[in-house]
C-alpha cells in the first residue's frame, strides 16, 4: 500500500478523450504547474492545474483517462473521476499508478 502523496511542481500532462481508443484524441503537455496529492492509500490522486490551462483542455467533452510524470519519475495513469466545472481540478482514480523508472507513489 503506498503512503499518503503532496506535491508541488512540474509534471508532464496526458489526457485522452473519447469513447475507445481507435476514436479518441490524446493531448500531452509538458512542464505543467501541478498540485498533486492523496490523501490515503486507496483514495484518489487529486490534480490542481491553472484554472486557463484547465479550461483549454477540459473544454472538449469526454476525458476519460489521464496520465501524469511527476518530475521524479513516479506516474500516475488511469481513469479520470471527475474534472471541476472550473478546469482546474480532476482526479485520477485510486490505484492508478505506474512507473517509467521503477518508482511507485
Amino acid at each position: 500500500m503506498s503512503k499518503p502523496l503532496s506535491y508541488r511542481g512540474l509534471a508532464d500532462l496526458t489526457l485522452i478523450f473519447g469513447e475507445t481508443s481507435e476514436l479518441g484524441c490524446t493531448v500531452e503537455r509538458r512542464g505543467v504547474d501541478v498540485v498533486v496529492s492523496r490523501h490515503s492509500a486507496g483514495a484518489p490522486v487529486s490534480v490542481l492545474v491553472d484554472r486557463q490551462l484547465g479550461a483549454a483542455l477540459f473544454e472538449a467533452q469526454g476525458i476519460r483517462r489521464a496520465a501524469l510524470v511527476l518530475s521524479d519519475g513516479t506516474v500516475f495513469a488511469g481513469r479520470v473521476l471527475e474534472v471541476a466545472e472550473t478546469g482546474d481540478y480532476f482526479e485520477i482514480a485510486a490505484g492508478s499508478l505506474a512507473s517509467q523508472v521503477g518508482r511507485y507513489a
